[in-house]
């Protein structure tokens, strides 16, 4: 079970989206924080659209390699890291996104969990960088 969490965290680090979607179910949900997204597919769209709009937004936007964090059996966090400069300023952003796996191994709900001093970190660096 470790092994798809950990699977799945590594091909969001290097945007392989077609290898992520393999560890998902084929009814898996996402819950972002503000909507709800179902199956493989539109999850990872999901994670490439905001790669996208990430590239766009900075000068350059590299990302960390994630952390498994066990929680039990069928549940792990994925610790990710994300890397920011802005007319050259830089940031580390955090969040963790709670996995929970089937019977069959595959993640069947992914909650994404925002960090609150990251996500007070992270405006104060949109606003200094003038993206806020």
């Amino acid at each position: 079970m470790e092994s798809t969490a950990k699977q799945f965290g590594t091909a969001l680090d290097n945007d392989d989206f077609a290898l992520a979607q393999t560890t998902l179910s084929d009814d898996c949900r996402y819950e972002t924080g503000t909507k709800t997204l179902i199956g493989p597919e539109e999850i990872c769209n999901s994670y490439e659209v905001n790669m996208i709009a990430g590239r766009k937004k900075f000068d350059e936007l590299e990302w960390g390699k994630c952390r498994i964090e066990k929680l039990n059996e069928y549940q792990f966090y994925v610790h990710f890291c994300d890397h920011l400069t802005k007319n050259g300023i830089t940031h580390t952003y955090r969040c963790k996104q709670k996995l929970t796996l089937n019977e069959a191994g595959k993640i069947c709900l992914i909650e994404h969990e925002e960090i609150p001093e990251e996500r007070k970190q992270l405006n104060g660096f949109y606003k200094k960088v003038g993206l806020k």
